[in-house]
């Protein structure tokens, strides 16, 4: 398991090493960008600059212009393999209180009292009663799969929530609210 988590965060150390390098180089393009557009709208709108340094509009251009996606997609994958030991540990920490409570049925129970027809397993017919136990160890690895799954769902609606609210408006709308 150690393993599995070493080359995910060897994955994703590389992932964040790409992303810098890509981003480098979109800074260098939104730069551009925003020396061009400056000087277009100095030429044709000087009075809609008005109250906005060149500073202030290359902050505003790289705000709109920047491409937002592939950090929240890069955060929100070291997010899900970041999230996995403590994700276990709570379920693993649930199941044991619910077992200590008695709100999880013994396998031995559950197999006495739905499965077992003369010594024989209904649900396999042929099949031990040791199977039964078995069987219904596995069906805590459901639970697992779900809570997982719950987990990192929270997680996807977290960042989507995130990337949305923090959405910038064009650049026209985000110059509008600078001034104000």
């Amino acid at each position: 398991m150690i393993w599995f988590f070493l080359i995910i965060a060897l994955v994703i150390a590389a992932a964040c090493g790409l992303y810098w390098r890509w981003r480098q180089k979109i800074d260098v393009e939104v730069a551009e960008g925003a020396a061009i557009e400056w000087a277009h709208l100095q030429k044709q709108e000087p009075e809609f600059l008005e109250g906005i340094s060149e500073e202030k509009f290359r902050e505003i251009y790289a705000l709109v212009h920047t491409p937002r996606f592939p950090g929240y997609a890069l955060a929100m994958g070291a997010t899900f393999f970041g999230s996995l030991p403590v994700t276990f540990i709570f379920l693993a920490v649930a199941l044991w209180v619910a077992q200590s409570l008695g709100a999880t049925p013994e396998p031995v129970t559950v197999a006495d009292r739905l499965f077992l027809e003369d010594g024989k397993l209904v649900f396999f017919k042929d099949t031990p009663p040791e199977a039964a136990l078995y069987y219904l160890r596995d069906l805590a690895g459901f639970y697992y799969f779900f809570g997982v799954l719950g987990v990192w769902l929270a997680i996807v609606a977290f960042f989507t929530r995130r990337y949305h609210a923090r959405r910038p408006g064009y650049l026209r709308d985000e110059i509008i609210r600078a001034k104000e």
